[in-house]
């Protein structure tokens, strides 16, 4: 990731995004075909996404470092601004944050939170 960033930065690419992917799983309850997600080898293991840009905010000096997208609500919202505080202050604010609602049933499950209802939450 940090030899990406730095490659990136030097060739003058404005932005370097990350995503969010709290599990893959096996037979997944909803369709990646049916929100048009194309899933690589990567997606299978990914690392949290404001930990990952915190680090590379720190070995980089003017990229833009974005999420795509958090799941806003398998988070505490006053833990979660916190979390994406640090990385922007730390990068002297080079930090895009994009927040979503997700869209997988397996993901809400493994969170405890009820999907039927993730629209009502926000």
């Amino acid at each position: 990731m940090i030899e990406l960033a730095k490659a990136s930065e030097m060739e003058g690419i404005d932005s370097l995004w990350v995503l969010d992917r709290l599990l893959y799983p096996l037979t997944p309850q909803t369709s990646y075909r049916e929100h048009r997600v194309e899933v690589s080898l990567s997606a299978h293991s990914v690392f949290d996404p404001i930990e990952l840009l915190t680090f590379t905010a720190a070995h980089t000096k003017k990229i833009a470092i974005g999420t795509s997208v958090v799941d806003m609500l398998f988070h505490n919202p006053v833990v979660l601004a916190r979390r994406f505080a640090t990385p922007d202050v730390l990068s002297e604010g080079r930090l895009i944050c994009g927040l979503g609602l997700g869209w997988s049933k397996d993901e809400y499950q493994a969170c405890n939170v009820p999907f039927r209802e993730r629209r009502k939450s926000y």
